[in-house]
């Protein structure tokens, strides 16, 4: 038996075994990083159904958030930061889904949150707090609200 052919054996089954174990390793990666996404989305979901309970639940919330839905300088300044929170909540999770969407290049979703958030910049006290506050936001994300209330 020639030892040369053995060797060369040896490492053709060698590379073979480390093309399989990386197809293997892309796979499991691939697989997680899927897992990994469906888990923001849920999360993401998550935080908008607290953002609806905060007001479903609080009668002075809803209070609050109509009068500063109407103008927002009309707020004392307790309420100006209780109607902040609730708004800024918005804004993090608009931002959070919205970056999730794009990264999965889904369209069809980033045009129903289009519609979601130019429906929140249409109003008056949204826009106040808005120009006041854009400093807490990524410059991409300023810009795709900025180009959403310059709609209206």
């Amino acid at each position: 038996m020639n030892w040369d052919v053995v060797g060369a054996s040896a490492e053709l089954i060698g590379a073979v075994a480390v093309i399989v174990t990386l197809l293997f390793v892309a796979r499991d990666i691939r697989q997680n990083s899927k897992s990994l996404s469906m888990s923001a989305l849920r999360d993401t979901t998550a935080q908008w159904n607290q953002w609806s309970e905060m007001i479903a639940t609080s009668g002075d919330l809803a209070d609050i958030v109509v009068k500063g839905n109407e103008a927002y300088s009309n707020l004392s300044s307790s309420e100006k930061l209780r109607y902040g929170a609730y708004v800024q909540s918005f804004c993090d999770n608009v931002e959070s889904y919205r970056s999730l969407v794009i990264h999965h290049e889904a369209d069809q979703d980033l045009s129903v949150l289009r519609t979601i958030a130019a429906r929140r910049c249409k109003i008056p006290g949204f826009r106040s707090w808005w120009s006041e506050n854009t400093a807490d936001y990524d410059p991409d994300f300023v810009a795709w609200i900025d180009n959403l209330q310059s709609d209206y």
